[in-house]
């Protein structure tokens, strides 16, 4: 397997710019997953990676060697589609061995390589089958098994689970991490689900507007996100975002007051804004409970998932809040509840939607 360098990577499609200078250093062995919104530029990038898009300037290095202006079939990768893109009258062992056959490679080599990746695939049992006599998760794997047995530098996937249902999904999702520790390989997945960017990779690259908000570990993201989007992007049920202002500033932190009058003293930088500034504090739905002082909610909805309810309502002016409480939790749709949330737990974003840095050992007094 190898490293995947980007330096610098641009694309535009006449006059529209869809990716700026995107560089990114990708290891050895490493799962890394692109994620965004639709129109983001992730596909592309995965494209332009694949060589099935030109860059409009940039360089691509795979494995120390700059391919950015090889072939697609001489960059050393191999990609898996969101379409299946089998051959239906083709039996699963054909359309495993097609790249094979079309390199020519001996028999034997051929049938060792396709069994030794379908056993890795659990389809061994499937190999004299149709694609139209498979199920979408066993046509994935089919697909995925053409890409093994060409043993590629670097695994691509465009969006392969999108045409399955959620539970299909969430068993592929399984399947493919423990592909990824078999093959020791390095791998490079797009999707729109953050539900898989977070459960699958060892590093995720949030991509909006053709930029990168942040690179780093699905925990690093959840916790410590650089921006309002990659903090509402990542995490389920998304964060809160409550308009607010700094009323006080000093060199232990900021001390904000939220929609709804509620006041805290938050343990971050202070050096970037000023008393009287609009900022927005996010609190994710889970770091919430139930207590006799903090932020008043008016419960709308209220979902019981056993042992999760999750509680949508408003604060203050109108502001949208959704917490995630005990299943059994005393709450009832049409009344207030009360919520506190530690001071530690929140974040501020400026008006620039720039996380306002944590502050290494706070000493507040909310």
């Amino acid at each position: 397997m190898a490293t995947l360098d980007l330096n610098a990577i641009s694309k535009s499609f006449g006059s529209a710019k869809v990716l700026h200078d995107i560089s990114l250093a990708i290891e050895d062995k490493e799962f890394v997953v692109f994620v965004g919104p639709s129109g983001c530029g992730k596909s592309t990038l995965l494209r332009i990676i694949a060589g099935l898009e030109e860059a409009t300037s940039g360089q691509i290095i795979i494995g120390g060697e700059d391919v950015s202006n090889a072939h697609p079939v001489d960059r050393g990768i191999s990609m898996v589609f969101q379409s299946y893109a089998l051959y239906p009258h083709l039996s699963v062992y054909e359309n495993i061995a097609f790249p094979l056959r079309v390199q020519k490679l001996d028999a034997a080599d051929l049938d060792s390589r396709v069994q030794k990746a379908a056993a890795i695939l659990q389809l061994s049992d499937k190999l004299q089958l149709k694609p139209g006599q498979l199920s979408g998760g066993q046509r994935q794997r089919v697909a995925i098994g053409r890409s093994i047995v060409r043993n590629p530098k670097v695994f691509l996937f465009d969006e392969p689970l999108s045409n399955l249902d959620a539970a299909l999904r969430g068993d592929m999702r399984v399947e493919l991490s423990q592909l990824h520790r078999e093959l020791d390989a390095t791998m490079v997945y797009v999707t729109h689900d953050q539900v898989e960017a977070m459960t699958m990779a060892d590093r995720i690259v949030v991509l909006n507007g053709g930029r990168v908000e942040q690179f780093g570990s699905p925990m690093e993201l959840y916790h410590h996100p650089a921006t309002k989007f990659v903090a509402s992007f990542i995490g389920q049920p998304n964060m809160n975002l409550i308009p607010a202002r700094v009323a006080g500033v000093d060199a232990s932190g900021v001390m904000v007051e939220m929609d709804g009058g509620h006041r805290m003293a938050l343990p971050v930088a202070s050096d970037t804004v000023s008393k009287g500034d609009k900022v927005e504090v996010g609190i994710r739905p889970e770091h919430v409970n139930m207590g006799d002082s903090g932020l008043d909610i008016s419960v709308n909805v209220l979902e019981r998932l056993g042992g999760t309810s999750i509680t949508y309502g408003t604060i203050g002016n109108g502001t949208r809040f959704c917490a995630a409480l005990p299943g059994d939790a005393a709450i009832e749709e049409g009344r207030n509840l009360t919520l506190s949330v530690a001071p530690e737990n929140c974040h501020v974003f400026d008006a620039n939607g720039d996380v306002l840095r944590r502050q290494a050992a706070p000493e507040m007094v909310a």
